[in-house]
């Protein structure tokens, strides 16, 4: 829920296909402060009908009072690969709180791959943390996402981490996962550092991808791999972010 406290920045991003099929890419950022820190994104890369796009930080994130919304839409046909230049790092908001708030919604033979980069929950920080996804039928997604509860050598912060996926209407995969200095040593067995990867929609759909280990079968179709580490690189998904990407199909620019 909003406050008058809030500094809400709001990223909205939309890929669609031109009648010549090829991607068009269109993006705004709203801010309710001209202080607050924001998403903005940077086309790096267009080809055909597929764009890649890095989010790039504007300002320090995540302070106490920020509110970062990004709203993603893949429209039928068309291809989108999100990077991230670094990682997120919520700091000590002494009390306060953030939310950190994704939307995506894929069309009909729609493509999102989303590399996200580690998410770093400081000693103090309280967040907020939700993503949901709509897909139809014949969507492919893949997403990754590093959490590291508490930077080296401190315990770790407060986060509410909730997941929602569907395709065609149906759940696909609901989770969520609160952790804070009392429940993560006993939900996460001493490790600080979680790391996943989720396959929904393309080769995916049809049955099994990517490497046994780590893997969860999702019952609708999917998959999630999800790894526990001290450090991040002992969390690391490389094999399975492969799969996941692969399962998606081949961007246009990988040879």
């Amino acid at each position: 829920m909003l406050t008058d406290t809030d500094r809400v920045a709001r990223t909205r991003l939309r890929a669609t296909l031109t009648d010549a099929g090829r991607c068009r890419v269109r993006s705004a950022v709203t801010l309710s402060d001209p202080t607050a820190p924001s998403v903005r994104p940077v086309v790096m890369t267009q080809e055909r009908a597929a764009a890649r796009v890095s989010l790039v930080p504007e300002g320090a994130l995540l302070l106490a009072g920020d509110a970062v919304e990004i709203d993603v839409e893949v429209e039928a046909g068309a291809r989108l690969d999100l990077v991230e230049p670094g990682g997120t790092v919520a700091y000590d908001m002494r009390g306060a709180a953030a939310r950190w708030s994704v939307r995506i919604t894929l069309g009909p033979g729609a493509v999102l791959t989303w590399a996200g980069e580690p998410f770093v929950v400081s000693a103090g920080a309280s967040v907020d943390r939700r993503t949901s996804v709509r897909m139809a039928d014949g969507a492919a997604l893949a997403l990754r996402e590093t959490l590291v509860l508490g930077r080296y050598g401190e315990p770790p912060g407060r986060i509410t981490q909730r997941t929602d996926v569907t395709v065609a209407g149906r759940p696909a995969l609901v989770e969520e996962m609160p952790l804070d200095p009392t429940t993560a040593p006993l939900l996460l067995g001493g490790h600080r550092v979680v790391g996943a990867v989720l396959a929904v929609g393309g080769a995916a759909a049809g049955g099994p991808v990517g490497p046994e280990r780590d893997r969860y079968l999702l019952e609708r179709g999917g998959a999630l791999w999800r790894r526990l580490g001290c450090e991040a690189h002992e969390a690391d998904l490389g094999e399975a972010w492969r799969a996941a990407v692969a399962a998606a199909g081949e961007p246009a620019w990988v040879p």
